[in-house]
């Protein structure tokens, strides 16, 4: 699926820029190899000025050249969709309550009853256990489309077999694929998160003058935030003045006060000069805070995350937090409901990296108190996308 998009977003001349004009692929270092720190240093403030003052978008969301991320100022999701069908039945799982994963599944209802169908939620706490419950539940309740908010595949294939075996459209939003097909959604919205991380890397780069000392907090049971990490790295390991510790907890540690503050001294305690510390979602992130502040690091350690979800951007405009490379809660939302729409209507999907959603760095200065983002004075997909659904 991931090859399937480069397809449809690179020309057989070069890939294909943010305006919609082409240029030829970067010749320059990919994400990986090793750059002089003035080389990644100008690269670095480019990518965070622009990213700062906008939205930034690539064709893939990992191993992207620095050169290849660039301003979004133009639509470049969907310019079709089949007639939404009538009469549908949507349930939505999410990973855990109060969490982005609510935010967005709250924003697909929105997008749903637009369109006149029956759409509710249902939740998960974290766990495959959970998880599968979750499915069960949507099950009984007859739908025609389940959808789930950062639910990893490898963690429910059994699920998404009764499903399959039950006729049911599976769409995986803040995802990609990555069990084998028989254990896999039916379509899947990248959240891109490995290209958010890839943009906070850069921003540490700029900040620090190419002297990042980093404190990464890994989630070894999601794959897409493992790779969200592996990509932030390979953007440090460019910069010969950087470094990187990687540090594992998984979301159930997020969501203990105690263990977090635990995770947290301790990796605070093991890396004194660290500079930052960067946590891969907003769960617990009072908790990182308070760890940080006992620690007396408040000063010198910088909280970075990303998502672009409330929690995490309340913490950014309250100082808690320094930044915060997102992407819109409700496009993605918006854009697992266009995937419904084609499964219900047995149209082709689109590839989880063909949607044309770009990401935002969120600061302090450009970030509402109330931590509830507005992406539509960058680009307005809400109405992009009521227009492909023929919804006034």
């Amino acid at each position: 699926m991931v090859a399937a998009a480069a397809v449809v977003l690179t020309a057989a001349a070069g890939t294909a820029t943010a305006s919609g004009a082409h240029r030829p692929a970067s010749a320059g270092t990919t994400a990986g190899s090793e750059a002089p720190a003035g080389d990644i240093l100008a690269d670095a403030k480019r990518i965070s000025d622009l990213a700062k003052a906008g939205l930034v978008w690539a064709a893939t969301d990992s191993d992207v050249a620095a050169a290849d991320i660039v301003a979004q100022t133009s639509w470049l999701g969907p310019t079709e969709t089949p007639a939404p069908p009538k009469d549908v039945n949507l349930q939505i799982i999410i990973c855990a309550p109060g969490t982005a994963c609510e935010t967005a599944a709250n924003y697909a209802v929105e997008a749903a009853k637009a369109l006149g169908w029956t759409a509710e939620i249902v939740p998960g706490a974290g766990t495959p256990e959970s998880f599968a419950q979750a499915f069960d539940t949507a099950l009984s309740k007859k739908p025609n489309v389940i959808m789930s908010m950062a639910i990893p595949d490898v963690l429910v294939g059994a699920s998404l077999q009764k499903a399959r075996d039950a006729g049911v459209v599976t769409v995986s939003v803040a995802d990609v694929p990555a069990a084998s097909s028989a254990d896999a959604y039916d379509a899947y919205v990248s959240y891109r998160m490995p290209l958010m991380h890839q943009v906070n890397a850069y921003n540490m780069i700029a900040e620090s003058n190419g002297a990042a000392n980093v404190l990464i907090v890994n989630d070894s049971a999601f794959p897409n935030l493992v790779e969200s990490n592996n990509q932030m790295k390979k953007v440090l390991d460019q910069c010969t003045g950087c470094t990187s510790t990687m540090v594992d907890w998984q979301i159930t540690d997020a969501l203990d006060p105690v263990k977090a503050d635990g995770v947290i001294t301790s990796a605070l305690q093991s890396n004194p000069d660290a500079n930052y510390l960067v946590v891969p979602y907003s769960i617990g992130m009072s908790s990182v805070i308070e760890a940080v502040r006992k620690a007396g690091k408040a000063d010198s350690v910088k909280i970075v995350s990303k998502d672009g979800d409330q929690i995490g951007l309340q913490a950014v405009a309250s100082g808690g937090s320094a930044f915060n490379a997102g992407v819109s809660l409700e496009w993605v939302a918006y854009a697992g409901v266009d995937q419904a729409i084609r499964g219900v209507a047995k149209a082709p999907y689109l590839g989880p990296e063909a949607l044309g959603l770009g990401v935002h760095l969120f600061t302090k200065d450009n970030t509402p108190a109330d931590g509830m983002a507005d992406y539509t004075p960058y680009l307005d997909f809400k109405a992009q996308y009521l227009k492909l659904w023929g919804v006034g």
